[in-house]
């Protein structure tokens, strides 16, 4: 468990936000090391308390930014917070120093902070601004004695080197958050159907179960299963069977609302999440559904039927309640003949 989550108990690792916030606190930490350690040397080793103090001054205001992320703040905000000091601090280091001493080399640090915290469009734009303003500090310094080491292959290696950067970490961050999209639906979708698949339905259902307590709105499950699924694989093979799921699928799918979420349980189980739905919603939904699915042959002309086990919200449901709930009115629908609907309380016909 990683020590942050004791300040963030509500962002767990399928949150989006929980990488953000990973490489949030490491960069703050790393900052704080860094701005406490080269002022430290400063001031021992090189004597130079003017830089000494703006090192401090970083240290400072990344310390407030880390309370701020640490209390709640807005991690966007805090991102370019961060960046906003590592700039000022650079910039500052590099005017003191006059450009002596390699000091416009401590820029090309920036990209990799950039690009992270603020992703690649805001990146190419921060350090585009800052690389262009250092490149033209540079030049103004080629005619004064004070740049009598540097020279036109200095001036034209720096704007080399940081158009590269840019350029680099620009592509590696598009490539990263397109790999980690990637992988991040392939996580939470079932291969065969392209519907959620049942670790994604466990975590959204106890989110949406406490949200669901936290507004006191009702919130409704749906457990479908194919009647006599077994018949089909037996008597068609098992490719047709993945066939009729994935036609069930687009039944299920057409057959919702809009916020509701569709997902396979497994086998032939579905489970539908229906937010903002009490036992008469849910019910209508399920007749719908079961209309649907019996009114229309699917893959190769195959009809198939569904039993449906409903479960509503209460104020002391959990997530674990309510799919035993709606398993056991599936299995009393498949009791009482199948291709019907097993709820509490059933709305008279």
């Amino acid at each position: 468990m990683k020590y942050w989550r004791k300040h963030h108990p509500d962002i767990g690792v399928d949150d989006p936000r929980y990488h953000q916030v990973s490489l949030m606190y490491s960069v703050l930490i790393i900052m704080l090391l860094y701005f406490g350690l080269i002022a430290l040397l400063n001031v021992t080793l090189f004597d130079d308390a003017d830089i000494a103090l703006y090192d401090f001054l970083g240290f400072v205001m990344v310390a407030c930014v880390y309370s701020y992320v640490r209390y709640g703040g807005n991690f966007r905000v805090a991102g370019w917070a961060v960046i906003a000091t590592l700039i000022f601090v650079l910039l500052a280091f590099i005017h003191l120093a006059e450009g002596r001493n390699y000091s416009l080399l401590w820029v090309t640090i920036l990209p990799p902070f950039a690009f992270f915290l603020l992703g690649p469009r805001a990146g190419i734009w921060v350090t585009g601004l800052v690389f262009t303003y250092s490149a033209w500090f540079l030049y103004q310094l080629l005619d004064q004695q004070v740049s009598a080491n540097l020279g036109l292959g200095a001036f034209l290696n720096f704007v080399e080197v940081g158009t590269a950067q840019i350029f680099l970490f620009r592509y590696y961050e598009r490539s990263r958050i397109k790999a980690y999209d990637q992988l991040r639906q392939t996580s939470i979708t079932d291969p065969l159907t392209g519907v959620y698949n049942r670790l994604h339905l466990d975590n959204t259902l106890k989110n949406l179960l406490t949200r669901a307590n936290v507004s006191e709105q009702p919130l409704s499950v749906l457990l479908l299963d194919v009647d006599y699924f077994k018949r089909i694989n037996d008597s068609h093979g098992h490719l047709v069977g993945d066939d009729v799921l994935v036609a069930l699928t687009k039944v299920l799918q057409n057959g919702t609302r809009d916020l509701d979420l569709v997902g396979r349980w497994g086998g032939e189980e579905f489970l539908l999440i229906c937010p903002d739905a009490d036992a008469k919603v849910a019910y209508q939904v399920a007749k719908r559904l079961l209309e649907q699915v019996r009114s229309q042959p699917l893959a190769h002309g195959i009809s198939i039927t569904v039993s449906i086990g409903i479960a509503t919200s209460t104020t002391n449901s959990t997530a674990e309640s309510m799919l035993q709930v709606a398993d056991q009115y599936m299995y009393e629908a498949k009791a009482a003949g199948r291709n019907r609907i097993g709820a509490d309380q059933l709305p008279a016909e």
